[in-house]
């Protein structure tokens, strides 16, 4: 198959039960269509004799209502208890005393500063030989007509 061709069509047998519900629902179809068209030429004589405004509009089709829905009413639910949890009363932090905190702060450091260790000190000696002069000799970088004479014009 290419891409050209279409896909071969499935059809279904439809039974008679099938054709007897879609011939009635084309006939209702039709008998809607007839009365909206007899609705409209009642409209345009009326609207020839004056009875109607000429700028009324023409008939619509209104479809039938959908019937409402009924829900099923349960038995009524007994109404939730409310269930009432006393809270806790907020502490004022201005109350708290400024000078117990500094108390404990100060009893903390005692106590961290007693559990610190003294550092050791160790010696470390480190022997430094003797620096030699010696001349450094570098070398500078060249390139193009300096590199050509110092290969071919040096000593």
């Amino acid at each position: 198959m290419s891409d050209d061709e279409a896909p071969p069509v499935k059809t279904r047998k439809v039974n008679e039960k099938q054709m007897a519900g879609l011939r009635k629902g084309m006939e209702a179809l039709k008998a809607k269509r007839e009365a909206l068209a007899k609705e409209r030429e009642v409209h345009e004589e009326k609207k020839a004799k004056g009875e109607i405004p000429a700028d009324a509009p023409k008939p619509k089709l209104v479809p039938n209502p959908k019937p409402p829905k009924v829900v099923k009413v349960s038995a009524p639910q007994p109404e939730p208890q409310v269930i009432q949890v006393e809270r806790k009363k907020r502490v004022d932090k201005a109350k708290i005393a400024v000078d117990d905190v500094k108390g404990e702060l100060a009893s903390l450091r005692a106590e961290l500063s007693a559990l610190k260790k003294p550092a050791e000190i160790k010696e470390v000696v480190k022997e430094v030989e003797k620096i030699v002069d010696r001349p450094v000799v570098t070398t500078k970088m060249l390139s193009g007509s300096d590199l050509l004479n110092q290969i071919f014009f040096s000593k």
